[in-house]
């Protein structure tokens, strides 16, 4: 039986994303019952490696986030603070990186809510390229925004041996 990767990769033109498998293990959890039943997401964690970025941790829906079929709204200060303490405890070179998202659809791509959301954020990221992360039922949608510019990534699939 083949091991699953410990990283899944993204690409866009020359630049790449590596995430985790523990973060796409986390985020895919809210892809089923009965955590399916509302849109889930959090931020993603990790650091830039020149043009790439590589994801590490994630933060999960929090208490005082607002969770409903078709929205979620990151509300809680825990976010940050996750973001925040990793920042101090790595030394400076851990730190927020992106956010991610569910969509209750099997092929999800960015609403408009989303595109506006994200020109935001990515305009406050001062550490780098933003990378959005959004996952249906059977694929992901991902995102790196540089700038004004927001990129779609593409998925590398490993080889099979």
């Amino acid at each position: 039986m083949p091991s699953l990767p410990s990283t899944m990769i993204f690409r866009a033109e020359l630049r790449l994303v590596a995430i985790d498998a523990s973060v796409i293990g986390k985020i895919e959890r809210y892809t089923r019952a009965p955590e399916n039943m509302t849109e889930a997401g959090g931020i993603l964690v990790g650091c830039y490696r020149g043009p790439h970025v590589e994801i590490t941790e994630c933060s999960e829906p929090l208490r005082r986030d607002r969770r409903s079929r078709l929205r979620f709204d990151r509300d809680d200060p825990g976010h940050q603070d996750l973001a925040k303490r990793r920042w101090k405890e790595s030394g400076r070179v851990l730190t927020f990186v992106g956010e991610w998202h569910t969509h209750p659809e099997s092929l999800p791509s960015p609403s408009s809510i989303d595109l506006n959301t994200w020109r935001e954020v990515s305009r406050k990221n001062a550490a780098g390229s933003t990378v959005f992360l959004i996952r249906g039922y059977h694929a992901w949608w991902a995102g790196l925004a540089s700038g004004r510019t927001l990129t779609r990534l593409s998925v590398i699939e490993p080889d099979a041996d």
